[in-house]
């Protein structure tokens, strides 16, 4: 039987997402060794990258290959926007690695590389980063009118639509989406991620005071 497109685009990034996820930086984030300093900064990196991104899906809301995917309950913006402002951090740098991340965003020109992106960053919001809003409030203290960038109750649960989206991958062939680009492109945006979490965690001091 021929393996499903979403599986094979799921291994052939594996390694490369394990490494990801691993990086110092979110790793010492998610096990409460850092503050909410830490956090609102990741935040604000995000701002200009789902900016970047959903301008982008905006661009291609109507391209047969890419309609599948656009769903504007999983934009996540203005939240990110919202949650700044709660957490004071609207004033925090933005880094070289995250410009770099947004101008690639800015930069696409194929439905299949919009879709990558929109996979890697999506998809891992309703997986891992749900764990990390939970987390965020457990270790930091933070309130949830503070981690609404993690509340996705508009698309309703969380699996059936993860699961609704691993078909509609398996579906990008017959729109006359060529894979290869997707697999392409999702490499590129965990390489992207990689590069904006060692900066982070190059340019980010852990407290000398453990967190409870």
């Amino acid at each position: 039987m021929t393996e499903p497109f979403s599986a094979r685009l799921k291994s052939s990034t594996a390694t490369i997402h394990d490494e990801v996820e691993h990086t110092n930086f979110m790793v010492d984030l998610m096990e409460g060794r850092l503050n909410a300093d830490a956090y609102a900064l990741l935040l604000k990196q995000y701002e200009v990258i789902y900016d970047a991104l959903e301008q982008k899906s905006r661009e291609f809301a109507t391209d047969p290959i890419f309609v599948p995917f656009h769903n504007a309950g999983l934009c996540r913006y203005d939240r990110i926007l919202a949650d700044l402002r709660e957490l004071g951090g609207g004033a925090l740098p933005v880094t070289r690695s995250a410009e770099a991340y947004a101008a690639h965003l800015s930069g696409l020109t194929r439905p299949e590389q919009v879709i990558a992106h929109h996979y890697t960053r999506y998809l891992g919001d309703l997986s891992g980063g749900q764990a990390i809003g939970a987390l965020m409030g457990r270790h930091y203290g933070l309130p949830a009118s503070a981690l609404t960038i993690w509340d996705f109750t508009e698309i309703g649960k969380t699996k059936p639509y993860k699961d609704d989206y691993r078909l509609r991958l398996n579906e990008i062939a017959g729109t006359g989406g060529d894979e290869q680009i997707v697999i392409d492109e999702t490499m590129t945006a965990f390489k992207l991620n990689g590069e904006l979490l060692a900066e982070l965690t190059a340019t980010t001091e852990r407290p000398t005071a453990t967190v409870a």
